[in-house]
């Protein structure tokens, strides 16, 4: 097995016993209020486990795609900026609503809304302009991450969950390649290891997945279902104990469960072999999402956020299953 790098944990060392887990909750885990108040109370509870807990989190679901129609109807004129705004606002604000956050929290929440919401605006009504171009399109389609994940962030708070979130804009640093930018390791290990080293002892780094920063200063995106990929090179950059991918299915089926009731569900699979078949489409991951975690040798369970306690899809980073290990159940 590759060997993992050091864990990059509180100077002081406080943490050095705890397990850290990389958790990333996509747009189906956080895509609606229950939804977001079950990944809270997950997180909330595996840090008192003991685990230490790395959150990655995407956009509310739909949200993505949402925002790149939008861009293309307000680019060529079908659709107000204004108008695009307001929905925007609208589906997270009634989020908001829904999770009953206390009103300070609330208040917050509704500050960094604005804001985001502001520049979202500036952008659309810059494509009314001069059109969409692959800049500007990276800068709409942030507005996802970026309005959700606060909102995470304040939902865990409300729990009693300290929380440290992390500027992705900054720590992830990239090149200018809009769309499909490339990570650059070894600036964006740094920064990612040094945020998570400067939180306190017993709080949670959350950071948005998909986004990133060029050097120029420009905002990039990873690529669709890009925050896999993110939250993968969290876990091999902090050396994590386990990499969790958080869905609406309680792991890998043979066939689609929600279409075919006898789809049976996959219990292990190799790393390698999972990286095949995400590579091939199989598993609906950016293409790239598996490859960090098979190069520093971490594992993987893909788990349900409705059902928590379910055994899911475990991915060995070995080449070989234990001998008499069920590949199904």
């Amino acid at each position: 097995m590759p060997n993992r790098p050091p864990r990059d944990l509180p100077a002081d060392g406080s943490a050095s016993d705890r397990s850290v887990v990389v958790m990333k909750f996509g747009g189906t885990s956080v895509g609606q209020p229950e939804r977001m108040r079950q990944v809270a109370q997950i997180v909330h509870r595996r840090a008192q486990e003991g685990t230490r807990p790395v959150v990655v989190a995407s956009a509310l679901s739909g949200v993505t795609r949402q925002l790149d129609a939008a861009l293309e109807d307000v680019a060529a004129g079908r659709l107000e900026p204004e108008q695009a705004v307001r929905a925007m606002r609208r589906r997270h604000a009634d989020q908001a609503d829904a999770l009953a956050l206390p009103p300070a929290t609330r208040k917050r929440y509704e500050n960094q809304l604005r804001r985001e919401l502001d520049r979202y605006a500036g952008a659309l009504h810059e494509a009314t302009r001069s059109g969409a171009s692959p800049a500007l399109r990276d800068r709409v389609l942030a507005t996802g991450e970026l309005c959700s994940v606060p909102l995470l962030v304040e939902t865990l708070r409300a729990l009693g969950v300290q929380v440290v979130y992390g500027i992705s804009l900054q720590l992830f640093v990239t090149d200018d390649t809009f769309g499909a930018a490339r990570v650059e390791r070894a600036p964006t290990r740094r920064n990612v290891r040094a945020f998570c080293a400067g939180c306190a002892p017993g709080a949670v780094p959350v950071l948005a997945g998909y986004i990133g920063g060029a050097p120029s200063g420009a905002t990039t995106t990873l690529g669709f279902e890009g925050s896999d990929y993110s939250a993968a090179l969290v876990a091999a950059f902090l050396g994590a104990d386990c990499f969790e991918r958080w869905t609406d299915v309680d792991g890998l089926f043979t066939a689609d469960p929600n279409v075919d009731p006898t789809a049976e569900r996959i219990g292990e699979l190799t790393m390698e072999q999972a990286a095949r078949l995400n590579e091939e489409g199989g598993l609906g991951m950016h293409p790239k999402a598996l490859r960090p975690l098979l190069e520093a040798g971490i594992p993987a369970h893909i788990r349900c956020t409705t059902k928590p306690e379910g055994a899911g899809t475990y991915l060995r980073p070995e080449g070989v299953l234990e001998e008499g290990a069920a590949t199904q159940t």
